[in-house]
């Protein structure tokens, strides 16, 4: 017991740990005399007897009662108390603990403390360096506007920061959801003007919305399956939609009228957008596809012409590849795209048409997202491998790349736990913010990444979603500011200098759960943002009064918007009742998702009826001539059980109707009427109407045979239960009467979406020509001078601009294989490849990978990499010995003729019982082609460059290992560490340590792996990389986990892989200490205990 009574417990205690302290260290004596101290002032805990008086203790005593205190409690509680404080304050330097720190750096610091910062009035009139001061993050209230006025008022100048700051983002709200559409909206986009809404749905439908007020201006119909991506031009006057039928449609904004149906792809479409590039009026749209294709579609801007065959590349390494996204430089004159089979290319449209010039192989899983920055020729690269890259381009043509791994944490966070260390991440998506200053990436763990674009360093980690996110979205002006929406239903407006969430909104419908967000965009304004949801649902968010909204009713369709359609054999459509082109139809009504009409005050949001008499804005079902001469009106108001009968009664009328008008209609236009669109160039090259009914057509039948009579192929109804809906509309739904021709022509001069002013589209495209220029320049410079192969003909001089082929010096070479049989070759057969003439971009980076070196040439053209470890792992197609012909660019000329040579040439190879040789026969040159010479090649072979024994070997021995695709291993942690440090103290090639899978990952003694990947570098000496793949020892079934080893055979190094067949014997066999064996090692037996 103290005798000073006023020492508390809590002092005693402090005291007592103190002294613990000290006798672990080196100031042992002035521990034992702060002991003695401490029993001399009773400054130690009492103890208490049974009574409840206090009596003191000896500091033997008190070690003795308290065992479990260590002599390095006190020391352990100090390293607790930083992380703890900065949960709720954070310091100014994360990660760095003083217990002598001051300010933000102090123990004792509270949050009242550190939000006391205020900015004097004042500073809003200073300047530093012409400029004004930046207001400091911790001042987290707003600054005042009449502060900052008076401010600008005396300066001239004043701080975006500081007019607008972050937190006028809370005040955005939701203005309305709309349901729009009975499936999943994938694509939103907004129109140049900021003024129209567009939306791409898996119900095979885009339609077009007033961001103003939210109403339905048009539908566009064509497509027969899912949409895929939308994209509008820079001179917003057109619109194209991606599908997965596999075509591309193009529609003018101002009528609605078809332009163009592209049929390029053979697969699905994934990406689609128009390019920045603008020489003249000459233009291209890119497409890219699940056939591996990437389409350049050149355009001209003054007549809106597409030609009908794109610039095509066919990049499929191998099957099941798929080109997944591409982006555009701000000039247009770089593109990169993203593949499954983890390579990024570079494509180049400088020199007057696309080519390919790198490719980069620095990532080891498929590349799913990609985006160029806003200003300069950098882009980042997300991949499946849990990394994403900061590419740019540096001298002599090497992309260079930064690395961002997401793994990493910020400093001071709490360590990961073991669970976690075994979490594979991966990247879902990449954005710039508006300045390209930060990068921010999404992660499968529902985190966003924030990382410096310039170092690489990660500043912030953004939560708050709770599933993972596949929309990041930068506002187009503000660089604090980044919208980013997932699968959860969140949707979050973050503030990038802070790292904090500004704006939250959950996606919440009632009965329903919540609906993922699948897109969202800005506005070009910034003023209001939309988006999109699995449900159907357009939400429209902005500042200001949500009341021009409140006029729309809670489900907007055309009664007209899943008809049926006519498809001619070009890819045009008409609406199957009307015989007309959808565009030239009249104004429809609106009806709510179960197909009702919408009351007359909603009849009136339909763009065309605005000004009609209330008594016509009711649906009618026509006008029916009767024996009499007397003319029967049938209007329906409401879908009871007795208007459908009589609907059934009357159809037959009402068809003969409809088709009697229409009759009469085309007899008195048919000599002025625009002709219908029969071509793929659109109605300015249509020959007349292709689809035109005769008197004795019925319905639903068209005269032309060939023509495609069917509806969009989409899923059932959003609601169980629902007999009747808008999609079912066509059967017994109200019908408008046919146009007159006023009614036509007051049609056609209706503006869907107003034109971009002429001043705007003259200063955006003199910013993307300059952009432009100066990327010409910037690849001219860093053009790098062709390196050709020494052992070609001297003698015989090339052409600067053919291509050759040609080797790097240290840059690992690919054994290519011959092809047996009903293989395929790297090269599909009948595909539309592309020749580039110039030459090709090295792509390297100080992490060595599987490539270390990335030049398109020196990649490999046979990769066993699959897209899922475990699926599908037969070999993918092996090159023939017959050279692989290179990518060139398909004419339309030449496209025919090649494409018989080549069915010719396939139906020779898979001839029964022959192989692909080496001397197969040659394509026949064509004429329309510059000949070509070709450098001699020497087949002498170095003896270094050779390939071992072990690779070369046909005698099927036990030992060393050659592995295959599929094999199911043992991985042998220490054996591998012995190779490794064999290589090293021999210095046969280069190592390095670092990047050893063990470093990585971790890794047990002993895994159990499966062969999915094989390729060889020929360096020398020649090595063998495997990509192996984990299998759980429990369950037996592959993992996501992945990683890669490089080895080669050598002498007195043991095998650190081994069969699994081989390793159950072993352990069946049960060796023991002592025990005798003998073994074959160099074909001779080898005895040992």
């Amino acid at each position: 017991m103290a005798k000073n009574r006023n020492i508390s417990l809590l002092e005693s205690e402090l005291y007592y740990l103190i002294s613990r302290f000290l006798t672990t260290g080196p100031c042992r004596r002035a521990a034992e005399v702060l002991a003695s101290e401490l029993e001399e002032n009773q400054l130690l805990p009492g103890r208490l007897d049974w009574f409840g008086n206090e009596h003191p203790r000896t500091y033997e005593d008190v070690v003795t009662a308290n065992r479990h205190i260590a002599p390095d409690h006190l020391l352990q509680i100090c390293k607790q108390i930083g992380p703890l404080l900065d949960r709720e304050v954070p310091s100014c330097v994360p990660g760095v603990h003083s217990l002598l720190g001051s300010g933000r750096q102090s123990m004792l610091r509270t949050a009242k403390d550190c939000d006391g910062m205020r900015f004097k009035a004042s500073s809003y009139a200073a300047l530093h360096r012409g400029r004004p001061p930046e207001r400091p993050l911790k001042c987290k209230q707003p600054p005042h506007l009449v502060e900052v006025h008076r401010g600008r008022e005396l300066t001239g100048v004043q701080r975006f920061s500081s007019i607008s700051p972050v937190s006028n983002y809370e005040h955005m709200r939701l203005h309305r959801r709309i349901l729009g559409h009975l499936s999943a909206v994938y694509c939103i986009a907004f129109d140049r003007t900021g003024l129209r809404i567009f939306t791409g749905s898996d119900d095979c439908l885009v339609k077009i919305w007033s961001s103003f007020d939210g109403r339905l201006h048009s539908t566009l119909r064509g497509h027969s399956a899912e949409i895929t991506d939308l994209a509008v031009n820079y001179e917003n006057t057109l619109i194209a939609a991606g599908s997965c039928d596999k075509t591309i449609r193009v529609w003018c904004l101002r009528t609605c009228a078809p332009v163009a149906v592209l049929q390029g792809h053979s697969g699905s479409i994934t990406s689609l957008q128009f390019s920045p590039f603008a020489k003249g009026s000459k233009r291209y749209m890119l497409s890219t596809g699940t056939d591996a294709t990437v389409c350049f579609w050149q355009w001209d801007a003054n007549n809106i012409n597409f030609s009908d065959r794109p610039y095509k590349f066919t990049e499929r390494p191998r099957p099941g590849v798929q080109t997944v996204c591409s982006s555009f430089s701000p000039g247009g004159m770089f593109l990169a795209t993203g593949s499954t089979d983890d390579v990024i290319r570079i494509y180049y449209l400088g020199n007057g048409s696309p080519e390919k010039i790198s490719e980069l192989h620095e990532h080891t899983d498929k590349v799913d997202s990609i985006q160029f920055c806003h200003s300069g020729e950098r882009f980042v690269s997300g991949s499946r491998d849990g990394t994403a890259r900061i590419w740019k381009l540096h001298q002599r043509q090497r992309w260079r790349c930064i690395l961002l791994n997401m793994s990493a944490t910020l400093p001071g966070a709490e360590l990961v736990s073991e669970e976690e260390s075994y979490f594979k991440p991966k990247v879902t998506m990449v954005a710039w913010d508006r300045h390209d200053n930060t990068v921010v990436t999404a992660v499968n763990n529902h985190l966003l990444k924030v990382w410096n674009s310039y170092t690489g360093q990660l500043l912030h980690i953004l939560k708050g979603h709770e599933a993972e996110v596949f929309v990041l979205e930068p506002h187009p002006f503000d660089a604090r500011i980044i919208l980013s929406a997932g699968h959860d239903g969140n949707v979050f407006i973050w503030d990038l200098q802070r790292g904090t969430n500004t704006k939250h909104y959950f996606n919440m419908i009632e009965g329903q759960g919540h609906g993922a967000v699948f897109d969202c965009k800005f506005t070009p304004d910034g003023q209001r943002f939309a988006c999109t949801d699995s449900h159907g649902h357009l939400l429209v968010f902005g500042f200001g009064s949500s009341k021009p909204y409140e006029k729309l009713p809670d489900q907007v369709f055309f009664h007209t918007d899943y008809r049926p359609l006519i498809r001619d054999a070009n890819g045009f459509v008409l609406d199957e009742q009307t015989q007309q082109a959808p565009h030239l139809m009249p104004p429809p009504f609106l009806v709510d998702v179960d197909g009702n009409p919408h009351p007359p005050r909603y009849q009136r949001l339909v763009p065309g009826r605005e000004n009609i008499a209330a008594e016509h804005l009711v649906p009618q079902l026509g006008y029916i001539a009767t024996s009499d001469g007397e003319v029967v009106e049938q209007v329906i108001s409401q879908q009871t059980a007795e208007h459908e009968m009589v609907t059934i009664r009357r159809s037959s009328l009402l068809d003969e109707a409809i088709r009697h008008l229409q009759e009469q209609q085309d007899r008195q236009n048919q000599p002025r009427a625009e002709t219908t669109p029969g071509s793929r160039t659109g109605p300015t090259e249509g020959h007349g109407p292709v689809l035109a009914p005769a008197p004795s057509t019925p319905r639903r039948v068209s005269v032309n045979e060939r023509a495609d009579v069917q509806s969009s192929p989409n899923v059932g109804l959003r609601r169980s239960g629902q007999v009747e809906g808008v999609r079912q509309m066509h059967q017994n739904a109200p019908r408008s009467q046919m146009a007159t021709e006023r009614d036509l022509q007051a049609w056609r001069r209706r503006v869907v979406v107003p034109e971009l002013a002429a001043s705007s589209y003259r200063d955006q495209q003199d910013i993307r020509v300059a952009r432009g220029d100066e990327e010409v320049v910037l690849y001219n410079t860093k053009k790098r001078r062709i390196i050709y192969n020494s052992c070609r003909d001297d003698s015989d001089e090339e052409p600067s601009t053919v291509k050759r082929t040609h080797n790097h010096r240290g840059s690992p070479e690919l054994i290519e294989f011959s092809c047996e049989e009903g293989e395929e070759t790297a090269s599909s057969v009948h595909s539309e490849e592309n020749e580039l003439d110039g030459s090709e971009l090295e792509s390297s980076n100080d992490e060595e990978e599987w490539n270390s070196d990335s030049s398109s040439h020196t990649s490999s053209e046979y990769s066993d990499w699959t897209a899922d470890a475990g699926i599908n792992l037969q070999p993918s197609t092996p090159l023939s010995s017959r050279k692989r012909a290179k990518s060139r660019l398909i004419s339309s000329e030449e496209e025919e003729e090649e494409n018989e040579e080549e069915e010719k040439q396939q139906s020779d190879e898979e001839k029964p019982g022959k192989k692909c040789k080496e001397n197969s026969k040659k394509a026949k040159p064509k004429s329309p082609r510059r000949p070509k010479t070709r450098p001699s090649i020497n087949r002498e072979v170095s003896n270094e460059f050779r390939p071992s024994a072990w690779i070369t070997d046909v005698i099927p021995r036990k030992s060393p290992f050659v592995p295959q695709m599929g094999d199911e291993v043992i991985y042998f942690r220490q054996g591998h560490e012995a190779y490794v440090e064999a290589v090293s103290r021999s210095e046969l090639y280069p190592i390095n340590l670092e990047k050893q899978p063990w470093k990585k990952m971790e890794l047990r003694d002993q895994e159990f792996v499966k062969i999915t990947g094989i390729k060889y570098e020929v360096c020398p000496p020649t090595l063998c990389c495997l990509k192996l793949t984990l299998i759980d020892h429990g369950t037996g079934k592959i993992t996501d986990k992945s990683f890669s080893v490089k080895y080669h055979d050598m002498p007195d190094v043991i095998d650190f892989l081994v069969l699994r067949q081989s390793y159950d014997e072993a352990l069946r066999r049960n060796w023991q200490p002592n025990d005798r064996f003998r073994s074959v090692i160099d074909d001779a037996w080898w005895f040992g205990t």
